[in-house]
């Protein structure tokens, strides 16, 4: 598979690089500032023929095109965009809550990952069983979110997942696969040191999602575990 990333540069992002990699997959690994990302750059050594690092800010649409268009050169087709790269602002309460970060996680988190799937998508159109791979959480699920904090967080992955479906219904007729997936609760910065799920799990249950996916799948929430999650 050719398989363009966001969020590469540590976490889940680089535990995708990694999986995807040791088996035999391109991977083209983004992230905002690649010569900071020293994991990242050993592991395209290790897989110089696998790996190519680019430079990728989500939150900035020319820094997007500029990226994609830079992988344009190196491949005539992308079967895969995981949309990885995310921000959560902690401790927030209804007191202490910025319009700022309300505003930069929607940037981030809903914006970004739908310019990135706009802007790969004639490299999508050219891709086998090609799917656009939406990276969310179970805080942004409605049916579950009873209780208080991560306002920025929640409401910008529920935009997410609602430019998720929105994208699979435009997107079916073209054979092209949308889906919003929920990685778990994962040990990364993100999750925390008390989480239970390590990123090599999260990620060999989301690879055997990914490589089970077909247009029935389109449209809908799911889980590493390849259980539909409610929305």
């Amino acid at each position: 598979m050719r398989v363009l990333l966001t969020g590469a540069n540590r976490g889940l992002g680089l535990e995708w690089v990694r999986q995807l990699a040791a088996r035999g997959e391109r991977v083209f690994a983004t992230c905002r500032q690649p010569a900071q990302a020293t994991a990242l750059q050993e592991v395209a050594r290790e897989f110089a023929d696998r790996v190519v690092v680019l430079p990728m800010d989500v939150s900035a649409p020319e820094s997007i095109a500029t990226a994609v268009q830079q992988v344009a050169q190196q491949t005539a087709a992308l079967d895969v965009v995981i949309n990885n790269a995310g921000v959560l602002f902690e401790h927030e309460t209804i007191a202490n809550l910025q319009a700022q970060h309300l505003e930069t996680a929607c940037r981030v988190n809903a914006i970004g990952p739908l310019m990135v799937a706009q802007q790969a998508l004639p490299l999508l159109r050219r891709g086998h069983r090609p799917v656009v791979f939406n990276i969310s959480t179970m805080l942004a699920s409605l049916t579950l979110k009873d209780f208080g904090g991560y306002y920025s967080y929640s409401a910008s992955k529920a935009a997410l997942n609602m430019l998720t479906r929105t994208l699979a219904a435009e997107l079916r007729p073209q054979g092209i696969i949308v889906v919003a997936v929920h990685p778990g609760w994962v040990r990364t910065e993100m999750g925390g040191p008390a989480a239970p799920l390590s990123p090599e799990t999260s990620v060999r249950g989301m690879l055997q999602l990914l490589d089970g996916l077909t247009l029935a799948h389109s449209g809908r929430f799911w889980t590493w575990e390849g259980r539909e999650h409610p929305w």
